[in-house]
């Protein structure tokens, strides 16, 4: 399914870019997002196409791919006990870490609105609202730290150590804004910041948590647009 969903992506925007008549712009460059609570950035492409409505109006789709960001997150200790009495200590703390791998794709579209020029005239402030449908491939699970297996017996309860592969597909709805510069029979250079906020997401997997991923993220795109009459 989710394979399904980025080839499907990949051909309507190959189809858009051969088949629209009239003008549209077809570009592309790197992206970068911040997660609201988490510090490290994640980064990746993206390719966008473009088509006015008028002058000052366009509908724009994007393709975005973020790769894989891995943490470690250290929930404490658990605790292994002696299987023999005599063993000295009879017990000993063993550290319980999470881990996370966790990347994305993205599809996202909407209106974008020109002020001071037009959409293939010079310098122009755009902005406008957009949908997001996301898919984050997903290994998460738990890592215990080194302890003499021969010796103790560790009491891990509900933990495993180890990690599960899974997916969730989300939706998000959010805004966009941005710069742009045109150079006639050139191109256009652009940058623009796309705050998104997730209504829902669905894991593949009950045993991957919401908390892999957070719920409000900003995308920043820089890149070159090519119009196309």
């Amino acid at each position: 399914m989710v394979r399904s969903i980025k080839i499907g992506a990949v051909l309507t925007l190959v189809f858009l870019a051969n088949t629209i008549y009239g003008q549209f712009g077809i570009g592309g460059g790197p992206s970068f997002m911040f997660e609201f609570g988490n510090p490290k950035p994640f980064y990746g492409l993206h390719i966008v196409g473009e088509k006015p409505r008028n002058n000052e109006v366009t509908f724009y789709g994007r393709l975005t791919y973020l790769f894989n960001q891995n943490s470690k997150t250290n929930l404490g200790q658990l605790t292994a006990f002696a299987n023999d009495q005599a063993t000295n200590p009879s017990f000993v703390p063993v550290d319980l870490n999470q881990l996370t791998s966790i990347n994305y794709f993205m599809i996202d579209g909407g209106t974008r609105y020109y002020l001071i020029n037009g959409f293939d005239e010079g310098f122009s402030l755009y902005g406008g609202t957009n949908i997001a449908l996301i898919v984050n491939s997903v290994k998460h699970g738990y890592q215990f730290g080194d302890y003499d297996e021969s010796k103790y017996t560790l009491e891990s309860g509900d933990f495993t150590d180890g990690r599960e592969k899974g997916t969730i597909i989300r939706l998000a709805v959010g805004f966009t804004g941005g710069v742009k510069y045109t150079i006639p029979a050139k191109g256009t250079f652009f940058f623009d910041i796309n705050p998104q906020l997730t209504l829902f997401g669905i894991p593949s997997n009950q045993n991957i948590p919401s908390s892999v991923y957070r719920s409000v993220f900003f995308n920043f795109n820089i890149g070159y647009r090519k119009e196309i009459f």
